[in-house]
């Protein structure tokens, strides 16, 4: 019933659209014009009564109320919004095509700004035209978009009818501008790496695979630009970052999404000490400029982000919380044992890094809620970090954890390239048993830190994460225009 009343209401409006063109008049005309946004108009309202100069609008209709011989038309544009008057007696014959219009439609709109008898801020029209025809026509905008696909799939109409769904893109994009004002003050340097690589590094995980037909070569998306990153450190740079796309051939729910956004940065003669320092301030000083405040809400709590986070040793408190020491216990019975102890689903894997992480994601990860930072990791769970000078089983790396979610990885970078290799090596291994997510051997990479790489460290940050934290969103995809979903069928 309801796609039979929508293609009512196209044909409707298609015909309305043939009637603009038998008219001779552009249904959508490739000239427009106007003298200010409605915002600017309403703020400077006085004004322009008194003077009474004739304004230009642009904007699309919201609604229409017609009485008799007047009719008020309501228009928005992106930041404001404006009551039009349309009277008989002033437009003449002209009056009768407000009957082309409809909600949705864009109007050109020229007329002396007035007060309506309830004082509302009104434009009295002298003259109008149609900027371009809406076929469709919008949802509710006091009901807005429920359906959670729909608003996912049409995020068009979801702006459009939700003001939280616009007010998180204008989030994101301030939380992307603050990010990367904050590391340009500190003197990073912003740079681009390769989208598509013939060898994915830089973290563990599946790649999406294509192939290049003029050079014969099988490419991935990247799934991280660390090594590239480091080579900029090779080649003489101390400070720089990129902001960018990744992706990964992976699972998708409320904090994953094949196609995500992050930030990394690396940082000559830098530890991971100095990137713990830095994570609390970036994020608290992210918090207050994006909402205003470090008491970030949370559902039905709200969270702190005041310097400074806790801090715990990841593997002591992996053995506080499950019994395990992971650093001595290589059993994989042993970690299947607690699986099961605590209700989890058992993985279907033997590799000592892949249980501790399973572990440490099921049992552990959920229950921090409050920013924490967790540090000191076993050195197989991070084959591109450097060891711990005190403890050559320990990776000198930290995640800092939001709400049950890793929003910071980081470490002190390994730049030693007869270890690297080795490591390397360790990973490939892997690879030949099965593991496609363990790291390939990257020769390019190896031969750069061979001419030599500084002491770093380096800093990733998951933006989606930071948004949906910053505008106390539960998934992913609201904090992505346009997420990665099953193919629809249009109607």
């Amino acid at each position: 019933m309801a796609e039979e009343r929508l293609e009512e209401i196209r044909a409707l409006r298609l015909q309305k659209r043939e009637e603009l063109l038998a008219h001779g008049k552009p249904a959508y005309p490739a000239e427009v014009r106007r003298t200010s946004t409605l915002a600017e108009l309403a703020d400077n309202f006085d004004h322009a009564v008194k003077t009474g100069t004739a304004v230009v609008l642009l904007g699309r209709i919201s609604a229409i109320r017609s009485h008799g011989s007047i009719s008020f038309v309501d228009i928005v544009d992106d930041g404001g919004k404006m009551q039009l008057q349309f009277a008989q007696d002033g437009l003449q014959d002209r009056f009768a095509e407000l009957e082309t219009f409809d909600s949705g439609d864009f109007i050109e709109a020229i007329g002396i700004p007035i007060l309506s008898k309830r004082g509302e801020k009104t434009v009295m029209v002298t003259q109008f035209s149609m900027a371009s025809k809406a076929i469709r026509p919008i949802p509710s905008t006091w009901f807005g978009l429920k359906d959670i696909e729909l608003k996912s799939r049409q995020r068009e109409l979801d702006l459009l009818t939700n003001p939280d769904a616009k007010d998180a893109a204008k989030k994101r994009s301030q939380t992307i501008s603050f990010v990367r004002s904050y590391l340009e003050e500190k003197g990073f340097m912003e740079v681009e790496t390769p989208m598509l690589q013939p060898i994915p590094g830089g973290t563990l995980a599946h790649p999406f695979s294509t192939h290049h037909n003029a050079l014969n070569a099988d490419l991935f998306l990247r799934i991280a630009p660390e090594l590239y990153l480091k080579r900029l450190l090779v080649g003489g740079f101390e400070k720089v970052f990129e902001i960018g796309k990744n992706f990964r051939n992976e699972g998708v729910d409320k904090s994953h999404n094949p196609e995500f956004t992050m930030l990394e940065f690396y940082w000559a003669y830098a530890d991971y000490e100095d990137l713990m320092a830095l994570a609390e301030d970036l994020l608290s000083k992210a918090a207050e400029k994006i909402i205003g405040s470090l008491d970030v809400p949370r559902e039905n709590t709200t969270i702190s982000f005041k310097p400074p986070f806790a801090r715990y040793c990841y593997v002591e408190l992996l053995k506080e919380r499950t019994g395990i020491d992971v650093l001595i216990e290589k059993d994989p019975a042993a970690y299947k044992a607690v699986f099961q102890q605590h209700g989890v689903k058992v993985p279907d894997v033997e590799n000592y890094g892949k249980l501790v992480d399973e572990l440490y994601k099921e049992i552990v990860r959920p229950t921090l809620l409050e920013p924490t930072i967790l540090y000191d990791y076993p050195i197989e769970l991070v084959p591109l970090a450097k060891k711990k000078a005190s403890n050559p089983n320990i990776a000198e790396m930290f995640q800092l954890v939001v709400a049950g979610m890793e929003l910071v990885k980081a470490y002190t970078e390994l730049n030693d390239p007869v270890e690297q290799r080795e490591r390397f090596m360790e990973q490939q291994a892997e690879r030949d048993k099965g593991d496609a997510e363990a790291h390939a051997i990257d020769e390019s990479y190896l031969r750069a830190l061979e001419y030599g790489m500084p002491p770093a460290a380096g800093f990733g940050l998951g933006i989606d994460r930071l948004v949906m934290l910053l505008t106390n969103t539960t998934h992913l995809r609201d904090t992505i225009l346009f997420p990665l979903l099953k193919e629809e069928e249009i109607l």
